[in-house]
């Protein structure tokens, strides 16, 4: 009786995949204007920046809005002009006694602005320690992770926004934007 249903199952999706030319299992994404989907990661990081009230360090240097490829329309199958937009800065030589109450001001801001936090990254592992969590706005899918360790002890801030199909000419820059650098309030 399961090798029936399997092998029925299995036909059935192939017929529907022949006859309307997609597969039930491909995954449709939002249309997203580039501009729009880098200005909203550099205005939420330069946020998230503010929120963070580091003390004087070394300047974060200037970073680029990266296109991700990540973004798939069924089982290993990328989708054409679907694409993620990233930001990574860090700030590096942190002690533990700075990145501890910089992560907590952080989280604190995230849910105050009515974030989840989705993953908590505290933890000790004999002798590492790391801090971190991952933020997600429920009303756009933007992602946030601020990590750090003991073994490099460089704070990451990566922003991330939702996969979306974007025009097909924007679709191969690998960058986009200008450069991002935060600037002190």
């Amino acid at each position: 009786m399961k090798k029936t249903t399997a092998a029925l199952s299995a036909l059935l999706l192939a017929v529907l995949t022949a006859t309307t030319g997609c597969s039930l299992l491909e995954k449709r994404y939002p249309a997203g204007d580039p501009t729009v989907l880098a200005g909203r990661l550099t205005d939420r990081v330069q946020w998230a920046y503010a929120s963070m009230a580091l003390p004087e360090h070394a300047p974060v240097r200037p970073v680029r809005i990266e296109t991700g490829y990540s973004c798939y329309t069924g089982i290993d199958r990328v989708a054409e002009d679907v694409r993620t937009y990233e930001l990574r800065w860090e700030v590096p030589d942190v002690p533990i006694e700075t990145a501890r109450p910089t992560g907590t001001r952080l989280r604190a801001a995230f849910v105050a602005a009515g974030w989840k936090i989705t993953h908590d990254r505290d933890r000790q592992v004999k002798d590492l320690t790391e801090l971190g969590f991952r933020a997600e706005d429920p009303a756009t899918g933007d992602l946030f992770d601020l990590t750090w360790n003991t073994r490099t002890t460089t704070l990451f801030l990566d922003g991330y926004t939702p996969c979306a199909k974007v025009p097909h000419a924007v679709a191969e820059e690998s960058v986009i934007g200008e450069p991002w650098a935060p600037h002190r309030p």
